[in-house]
């Protein structure tokens, strides 16, 4: 029903666009989406769509299971631009695959500084920044799976500077600390920070978040980044994210990572470690099973090469280490992937085979081939 709505918005946007004389369509396109301005270049909107279908595959040789899974991964309409003028932009996404939004967030630049009210994505780990649908992989790895600090509401503040030719980017978030589903009132706020360096300077396009050199830089470029978060009173396993439990805890999440591009090549290496207050103290869940915290450490190692006919292999190590057995197993992954860009990070087709060492349980491999869909 949400999506019957947001669609007859949509058409009524189109339907006005046609008949008013202030309102001009700017085009569309794979990647480009449908664009309409005014007159007097006070109002912006572009309106994209992606989807990603995926099929899995999952088979155990010790105890000679297989099994497969196809579906539709995810399915986003995607609505930003801006208004009054250029500096006040807006970005709404919302997720038709499990029927919520994703992105409510205004954002008002002034100079080097940019600040930001509303729910989008954190400053964490840099592969949980990256879009899904500009991931090197099929998927996020299984590091960003239990340290990535999500999304959350709130106020944020990015500043740009440069230090003779070093380009330097800090970040500021104050946000609730409660994500943004499965919503309570909790006693504390999450504070965040980032520190990005760059010391050859800005990548192309943004290719820094993105996660193949499509752009072939040019010349070698390399980003450092550390952050930090205490997310106070949290009330899920993972802070933002996770199951919830009958009490509130503090939690500290800190890593680093980086980047390298050159020419096809790239390269990325991050690390996180996630600390609990009362690490030791079991709770309980929804269903009153015991559950704890999760904490521990983990680490994802990547890397690539696009050939000039848009061909990429690739290749990932991930693990994870909880704290202790009884948040859960030590998990190890290893990845070997094949990418074709058809259109870009638009239109494309990837493939990857894992094999995972999981404590306690039988390794297993994991093949997965997706198609991406954008415009």
């Amino acid at each position: 029903m949400k999506v019957l709505k947001i669609s007859f918005v949509l058409l009524i946007l189109l339907f006005t666009t046609s008949i008013s004389a202030q309102i001009k369509y700017e085009g569309g396109g794979i990647g480009k989406g449908i664009r309409i301005n005014n007159a007097d270049d006070s109002f912006y909107l572009r309106f994209r769509t992606r989807i990603q279908v995926r099929w899995d595959f999952e088979n155990t040789p010790a105890t000679d299971l297989f099994v497969n899974e196809a579906k539709v991964k995810r399915s986003r309409l995607k609505f930003d631009g801006y208004f009054l003028n250029k500096d006040l932009r807006y970005k709404i996404e919302y997720d038709v695959v499990k029927g919520y939004v994703r992105d409510a967030v205004i954002k008002y630049r002034k100079g080097n500084f940019d600040f930001w009210f509303g729910q989008t994505k954190l400053p964490g780990n840099r592969e949980r920044v990256v879009s899904s649908g500009d991931m090197q992989t099929v998927d996020r790895s299984i590091y960003n799976k239990y340290y990535n600090l999500d999304r959350d509401i709130g106020i944020q503040l990015h500043h740009s500077f440069y230090i003779g030719k070093v380009l330097i980017r800090d970040i500021y978030a104050v946000t609730s600390g409660n994500g943004i589903q499965n919503q309570k009132k909790s006693t504390g706020l999450t504070y965040t920070g980032k520190l990005e360096v760059l010391p050859m300077g800005k990548f192309t396009r943004n290719n820094d978040y993105l996660g193949s050199d499509l752009y072939r830089e040019e010349s070698p470029k390399l980003s450092f980044a550390f952050y930090g978060s205490l997310n106070q009173g949290a009330y899920k396993t993972k802070g933002q994210i996770g199951n919830i439990v009958d009490g509130e805890a503090d939690l500290v999440n800190y890593g680093g990572d980086l980047l390298f591009k050159y020419s096809g090549y790239s390269f990325l290496v991050e690390g996180g470690t996630r600390t609990v207050s009362s690490a030791d103290k079991p709770y309980f869940d929804e269903d009153g099973k015991p559950i704890f915290y999760y904490s521990g450490y983990g680490a994802n190692a990547q890397t690539g090469y696009v050939f000039k006919n848009n061909w990429e292999i690739l290749g990932r190590y991930a693990f994870t280490e909880p704290r202790t057995t009884d948040i859960g197993n030590k998990i190890t992954e290893y990845t070997f992937g094949i990418n074709k860009f058809i259109i870009g990070q638009e239109f494309k087709i990837q493939a990857d085979i894992t094999y995972r060492d999981e404590l306690t349980r039988d390794p297993m491999y994991i093949a997965r081939i997706q198609m991406e869909f954008q415009f």
